[in-house]
């Protein structure tokens, strides 16, 4: 190591590689394409570098037209890995990295200990001096965002909900002069340090005494509610282990559904890509899906192949052609206990939820399921929601049609559906053919919206009374009772058993009976039988 008396500030990203890798052939990906330099004598610190070539940036000849010989410059990207073996406790040695240039695709994939630097860094920062929330929210479609305030914060500020949002990263200021000042945490602990060789031992040892602390379960410890399962290894297993259901056939947790919102009023049907497209489903089914790649209906024949390489289609149809397609592995459901916590598929990625946290929307979601309600409505057997709304309207007298009667709301901006089923007892329905998270999330989400706006809002309820019959109008719209009315969430299922939603679709109806019921409302949930199975 070299000897110097000023040690330079240095901003590194610093990852720990997973506790059961434990050689340098096991991180890399290529060792035998890097060169190794080893900076001390026992070859715990070694820096390996990967030859790079300059050649000139592609904008000269594509956007000037020129030729790259005109012009005298030059790219060139260094590849730099900083592979530190680090006594961390009288047993234990962990390796750390730090990539330099674009040396962190020198890694091979899956290696590193998924939110590392997050976990230091929120038992370093001041939770009173946050300035930036990276975050995924799993209510609706999973939409990514980053939340940053122009001065320091609470996390309160950031508008997070702490049982639909994944956090990903923060950043804020350091409790300890150990980080510097500004700290980031992702998968990577993000620092800019007065740390070089010379003192980067001692610097990792007290990084890995942060990793391993729980202080931070005082202000945060929501965060590991929920965590999405990046590591390939991990995610193999997952696999796997769920390939093993479908070949014994437990499929009692284990579904398909479509992934995303759709107009069902343009389906014409579904079909599997190695199905006759002629025969036009109304619905999807492993078992459906499975018959036509098993022979004699083998289930230990399934492969994960089978789901990654096949596609479900959607027929429009206006048009009759394909509208949508997915991967069928993406239009999965699954749901898998290991020691404490729950695994869950869905979307085409697996997730982690903590046990206590999947007792807590369980025991919400059936308790809502055990309310009862002096409603019943008919089976559905139509094509359509629309259709089914419609029918429904027409044969019983205390309900009225209030389906696609959008209220213009917010200076013409947004378009609200005040439900989709309106009774003369006060009960605001709202229809939904069964579905995956974004699906029901939807549902649940456009009744919290409705419902909140009904009761806050005299403009919104004097337009949704301009769009009721004269049967169901109100006597007053001055100001309503929430309590007099009951939010009803309908869902159309053709399963047999008590009705099952994704768990994700389960916190989202939770979260919206939270906020309905502070206001006053009573919310419900019930099942619509159908028998609905395929159409030619």
């Amino acid at each position: 190591m070299k000897n110097k008396t000023k040690t330079n500030r240095n901003r590194l990203s610093i990852y720990l590689i997973k506790e059961e890798l434990n050689t340098p052939e096991s991180i890399l990906k290529d060792t035998g394409k890097v060169t190794a330099h080893n900076l001390n004598d026992d070859e715990s610190f070694v820096l390996y570098t990967k030859d790079s070539y300059s050649h000139p940036p592609e904008w000269i000849q594509k956007f000037f037209l020129e030729t790259p010989e005109d012009f005298k410059l030059e790219n060139s990207s260094s590849q730099g890995l900083f592979l530190a073996r680090i006594k961390t406790s009288n047993e234990e040695y962990r390796f750390f990295t730090i990539p330099f240039g674009v040396g962190r695709h020198l890694l091979k994939p899956g290696v590193i200990e998924e939110r590392f630097g997050l976990k230091v860094v929120l038992n370093a920062v001041d939770e009173t001096q946050l300035r930036s929330v990276d975050k995924k929210n799993m209510s609706n479609v999973p939409k990514q965002s980053r939340e940053q305030v122009s001065s320091n914060s609470v996390i309160a500020d950031f508008g997070i909900d702490i049982e639909q949002d994944l956090i990903l990263g923060v950043t804020g200021k350091s409790k300890s002069q150990i980080f510097g000042k500004t700290i980031t945490g992702k998968d990577a602990l993000g620092v800019s340090v007065k740390v070089d060789i010379n003192t980067i031992e001692g610097f990792l040892k007290q990084c890995f005494q942060y990793y391993c602390k729980d202080d931070y379960k005082e202000n945060f410890g929501w965060i590991d509610q929920i965590s999405e399962i990046k590591s390939k290894t991990t995610v193999d297993t997952l696999n796997e282990s769920m390939i093993e259901k479908v070949k014994v056939k437990a499929l009692n947790k284990l579904w398909m559904a479509i992934p995303e919102i759709i107009d069902w009023e343009d389906v014409e049907g579904f079909c599997y890509s190695h199905e006759n497209t002629d025969v036009k489903l109304d619905d999807i089914e492993i078992q459906g899906f499975l018959k036509g790649l098993l022979i004699d209906e083998d289930y230990s024949q399934a492969s994960l192949d089978m789901f990654t390489k096949h596609k479900i289609l959607c027929y429009s149809s206006s048009s009759d052609i394909v509208k949508h397609q997915w991967k069928a592995f993406n239009c999965l459901y699954c749901e898998m206990e290991q020691n404490d916590s729950v695994f869950l598929l869905t979307n085409g990625k697996w997730y982690k939820i903590a046990a206590n946290f999947v007792t807590q929307v369980n025991e919400t979601y059936h308790g809502l399921l055990r309310k009862e309600i002096n409603l019943s409505l008919p089976e559905y057997n139509h094509e359509y929601e629309g259709d089914y709304n419609e029918k429904v309207a027409q044969n019983m007298n205390s309900i009225c049609l209030m389906d696609k009667k959008n209220i213009t709301y917010g200076g013409g901006h947004s378009r609200i559906e005040f439900c989709d089923l309106f009774s003369t007892a006060k009960e605001m329905i709202h229809v939904k053919r069964y579905g995956g998270s974004s699906v029901l999330s939807h549902l649940f989400n456009q009744g919290l919206v409705s419902g909140e706006l009904f009761r806050a809002d005299k403009e919104f309820r004097n337009k949704v009374n301009g769009e009721l019959p004269k049967s169901h109008k109100l006597s007053n719209t001055a100001s309503i009772q929430p309590s007099e009315y009951k939010i009803i969430y309908a869902i159309i299922s053709r399963f047999d058993k008590e009705l099952n939603i994704p768990f994700f679709s389960k916190v989202s109806l939770k979260n919206a009976e939270r906020r309905l019921e502070m206001v006053g409302y009573p919310v419900f949930l019930i099942k619509i039988n159908t028998t609905v199975q395929e159409t030619d």
